[in-house]
């Protein structure tokens, strides 16, 4: 019963991060390529209360499905999206797992610096020059400290609603 609990769980937050995907996907970016990120909530509440190996999970069915279900599986923004979000989970859990002083909200803005920093790479060596890099690192870093501080700060507001509510999911 208590892998089908997991699964179940696991299952809504990943319908969650996907759902919130493809409507953040639907709202007018100013700045081509900055979203706020909000399905990373899921995504750090699974990393939270299941582990890495399920919140890696979450987050590649949330750019894969996501990105199928908009018409963008396969193209640049993909690309992007996938990369960005399994580096993303990489940094946060070991900032969980070593950085105990750090709060949620600080994970969080980890995450979304790694999220920016990681598709401005793959965009500079895949698809701009060298010199792209410097000109996008600073406005994008600091507008992901912006979005990384939003999304932590709901996450933080979720996880507090939640935690105790689903330990039982947890793996012995």
């Amino acid at each position: 019963m208590q892998s089908l609990n997991r699964i179940a769980y696991i299952s809504i937050f990943t319908a969650g991060a996907i759902s919130l995907f493809v409507v953040e996907s639907l709202i007018p970016q100013p700045i081509p390529g900055i979203r706020l990120g909000l399905a990373n909530i899921f995504i750090l509440l699974v990393l939270l209360t299941f582990g890495f190996r399920e919140a890696l999970l979450v987050g590649i069915l949330k750019s894969v499905v996501g990105s199928l279900i908009i018409a963008r599986l396969l193209t640049p923004s993909f690309l992007f999206s996938i990369s960005g979000t399994i580096m993303s989970i990489i940094v946060m859990a070991l900032a969980v797992k070593y950085l105990k002083s750090v709060s949620l909200v600080g994970i969080s803005i980890l995450g979304a610096e790694t999220h920016t920093f990681t598709q401005i790479l793959i965009a500079t060596f895949l698809f701009f020059g060298k010199a792209s890099f410097v000109y996008l690192l600073v406005p994008f870093v600091l507008l992901s400290l912006i979005t990384g501080s939003i999304t932590g700060m709901c996450t933080y507001w979720l996880y507090e609603r939640t935690e105790g509510k689903i330990e039982f999911a947890k793996a012995p």
